[in-house]
């Protein structure tokens, strides 16, 4: 074979075996009608797979080094890989950057894809001898088990800080367990290479459009409920009566409790939580409509009047508030959520 020749068959494995991933990945972003994901942040989940597979790579060799190779392929390398492509995940986590279970699908996807691609791009350069038959199970099967499974994870952990039980390890276990039990499985002998490479172009898009589908009826309902009791909140608020309704003679009953001043925080912060709660709704409306929405210096500046009105009321206050707050909590903080995807 030529030189031009093989440099265009090596150019064509690189190409099929990155390019099916990633623009598997474009069409969930495009899919993602509310915007909730930044590209700079997807194109930061790319890179952190890219590391993670030279992380992996290193790690890797050196424990297979140690074990037979079939082996460890199965028991090493899957649990590795997964724990590595599972850091930036966390890490999102960490800072409050997934406050949706399509976030955590399209973030995992773009690490997964990076990882892919990273690792391909090293076994066309190792396999430069291999037909394209070898690059295409790579780009349709490995490339997209890969994303599938770190997907996997940025859903499971989305839903689990959801629930508001925490950003911590606990968050990304059980994630962990099946993806790195899906990598196993695709590791394994049980199924021929043809086969498993359709299970994956089965398995992950239909998972994918699971999710989706989830996702948007879950939007849907959060953005119908409470809406109209928000806006009445704020009339009954603004018009003085609210003191005649239930919560406002909760609020009243609190008085032998706490301290005057106490109580006032805590009607503020009342009305503090409603507004927002509006205003997230509103935010979501116009980006499914496609409307660009920067960063808001008012809606900033509130949720910082929601923290310090918090730590004035300390933990007794805030666990007396709670029957007034259940519900908008989860909006103010699906709002914050919101924010920080416009800044970064």
């Amino acid at each position: 074979m030529t030189q031009p020749a093989s440099e265009a068959l090596n150019l064509a494995r690189a190409a099929i075996s990155i390019l099916p991933v990633l623009l598997f990945l474009a069409c969930l972003v495009l899919l993602d009608s509310f915007k909730l994901t930044p590209l700079r942040r997807v194109a930061g989940g790319i890179a952190a797979g890219c590391v993670a597979a030279v992380v992996s790579y290193l790690v890797s060799g050196w424990w297979l080094g140690r074990w037979d190779r079939p082996l460890g392929s199965l028991a090493v390398a899957p649990p590795v890989e997964e724990i590595l492509k599972a850091v930036f995940i966390w890490w999102l986590l960490r800072t409050e950057r997934i406050g949706f279970m399509v976030e955590g699908a399209i973030y995992g996807f773009a690490v997964g894809a990076g990882f892919a691609a990273a690792e391909n791009i090293v076994y066309v350069g190792f396999l430069s001898g291999a037909s394209l038959y070898v690059s295409i199970l790579r780009g349709f099967g490995t490339a997209v088990m890969h994303g599938g499974a770190t997907a996997i994870v940025g859903i499971l952990a989305a839903s689990w800080v959801h629930r508001g039980t925490g950003a911590g390890a606990a968050a990304l276990a059980g994630g962990l367990i099946i993806a790195t039990g899906v990598h196993i499985f695709y590791n394994s002998p049980l199924l021929p290479p043809v086969p498993s490479v359709c299970v994956v172009l089965v398995g992950v898009p239909a998972l994918m459009a699971a999710i989706f589908i989830r996702s948007e009826h879950a939007l849907e309902r959060w953005m119908g409920e409470g809406f109209d009791a928000d806006l009445e909140l704020l009339d009954l608020i603004s018009s003085g009566r609210f003191g005649a309704t239930h919560a406002g003679q909760y609020l009243q009953s609190l008085r032998d409790s706490f301290p005057a001043p106490v109580v006032a925080d805590m009607l503020c912060l009342v009305q503090i939580y409603a507004e927002l709660a509006v205003r997230a709704k509103a935010e979501l409306l116009k980006r499914e409509a496609g409307l660009a929405s920067g960063p808001d210096a008012e809606v900033t500046g509130r949720l910082e009047e929601v923290r310090h009105l918090e730590n004035n009321l300390g933990p007794t206050g805030r666990l007396a508030l709670a029957p007034l707050l259940a519900g908008r909590s989860r909006r103010l903080w699906q709002l914050q959520q919101l924010m920080l995807s416009q800044s970064g």
